[in-house]
């Protein structure tokens, strides 16, 4: 809980023992006015959320019984008060506003947005408009020096567009993300770059299907404060919701459930997002030699481009590395494999493959997907790793462990604390880029992977 909504719930609380136990009207007058202080306070100064509403609709309650049955005992009334208490205490802890963790590295993280049109491909998620190109939305993370009394980033913009479509994918209420508005990130906007003694490498980032950039932030913060700079794109009508600069959004059009021919379109759909991160890379290009103005012009260290990807952005990362060779090494966290071309499967890549996944795919809706690893990571040349991650699940790759200490029964989580299974794959991320990307000496990657949470094939 935030700190004003801590001493209302701890004021509340004696107020409600006052008026149960202690039966002083004079102090139990005055508890229940400071409560009632401290809550407007709570709402001006932090904001309001529903998850406190318990607690600021108790105070009317508590006023009510005490005029009507003063300090007589009353146990239904009593018991239910104790109650609505407790859930007024439990609701705000179980669905927080959280924080994300603290970037490991030496540089503060700045943060940069670009809308992009790739005017070479018309997009064929609207078909109802044949002139519409692939418009993209991408966010950089970079090491950054803030200025003095700049805030910090939201984690999410546009909450209140992004949370019917957030509760959707989730299977919950719309009202439930709404409280996202007041979780902030560790990146200042467009602050200056830090300096660094070489050029910065690079990190692509593709995420999966109804997802978003916005989900793996504690993973991009940490990679840039350690002095890298990470490009993720939100892939149009793939990602949950994508909001352009000039207020136009791209929804989500990709549930093919049903679809007779979804694993054909699937593969039509990664081809689009491969050709995403070829566009990306183009524009990367352009950055660092001043054709596109950026916080990164002359920064880049074109030749140290790795690639990333969770779920169906980990077969997209694959699939980028196969077909454009400024690729250096593929990073794939419990990645989605079945829509990858076979072609792609029995000819593997030629730079080092790292995938990191949970340990079993056979409860969900594609049992083989491990069959089709096991052949990309048998025909890959160079290093490879076939790596899990005890007791984890598919969005343990992601920040929703940090949404709430309860989100494991309700969502695809599983029961490593959040603080464990977000710095497992901050660290092991980096190690890998370290070793196979940087190609620096004395970086033991190998002997990381021998901690207890980790399994080795």
């Amino acid at each position: 809980m935030r700190p004003l909504e801590i001493f209302s719930i701890i004021s509340i609380g004696v107020t409600v023992y006052l008026l149960l136990f202690k039966k002083k009207e004079n102090i139990f007058l005055s508890s229940l006015f400071f409560s009632i202080i401290l809550t407007i306070l709570q709402y001006f100064l932090e904001g309001a959320r529903w998850q406190f509403n318990f607690a600021i609709f108790l105070l009317p309650v508590i006023y009510f019984r005490f005029k009507i049955l003063n300090f007589s005992r009353n146990l239904l009334f009593d018991v239910f008060i104790s109650l609505w208490f407790l859930l007024a205490l439990l609701i705000p802890i179980l669905i927080p506003v959280f924080n994300l963790p603290q970037p490991e590295g030496d540089y503060n993280v700045g943060t940069e947005t670009f809308h992009w049109i790739d005017s070479s491909r018309t997009e064929w998620f609207t078909v109802e408009d044949s002139t519409d190109f692939r418009n993209l939305v991408i966010q950089t993370w970079y090491p950054g020096i803030p200025t003095e009394k700049l805030k910090q980033e939201l984690y999410l913009d546009n909450i209140d567009l992004r949370s019917t479509t957030m509760a959707s994918a989730g299977d919950i209420p719309s009202f439930f993300p709404r409280h996202l508005k007041y979780v902030y990130g560790n990146s200042y906007k467009n602050i200056e770059t830090a300096t660094l003694p070489k050029k910065l490498p690079i990190l692509i980032f593709s995420h999966g299907i109804t997802s978003s950039r916005s989900l793996h932030q504690s993973l991009f913060e940490s990679l840039s404060s350690r002095g890298y700079v990470i490009f993720a794109l939100n892939h149009s009508y793939d990602a949950n919701l994508t909001i352009f600069p000039n207020n136009m959004i791209a929804d989500y059009r990709s549930d093919l459930g049903g679809n007779p021919d979804s694993l054909n379109l699937r593969k039509k759909q990664m081809k689009t997002r491969a050709l995403d991160i070829v566009f990306l890379l183009d524009q990367i290009k352009k950055i660092q030699s001043n054709k596109i103005e950026s916080r990164l012009n002359n920064l880049l260290n074109t030749d140290k481009i790795g690639i990333a990807g969770h779920s169906y952005g980990g077969a997209t990362a694959i699939l980028a590395s196969k077909i454009d060779k400024r690729i250096k090494s593929c990073l794939v966290l419990d990645g989605w494999l079945s829509p990858l071309p076979d072609s792609v499967l029995n000819s593997g890549l030629d730079i080092p493959l790292f995938f990191v996944g949970r340990t079993s795919w056979e409860d969900s809706d594609y049992p083989d997907n491990y069959s089709n690893l096991k052949i990309i990571i048998s025909h890959s040349s160079k290093a490879k790793y076939d790596t899990y991650i005890k007791n984890s699940l598919h969005l343990d790759f992601t920040d929703i462990p940090l949404f709430s200490p309860i989100i494991r029964y309700v969502m695809d989580v599983g029961d490593n604390p959040p603080e464990t299974s977000i710095s497992l794959v901050n660290d092991l991320t980096f190690l890998f880029l370290e070793q196979h990307l940087l190609k620096k000496e004395n970086i033991n990657l190998d002997k990381f992977l021998k901690k207890d949470l980790f399994i080795l094939n």
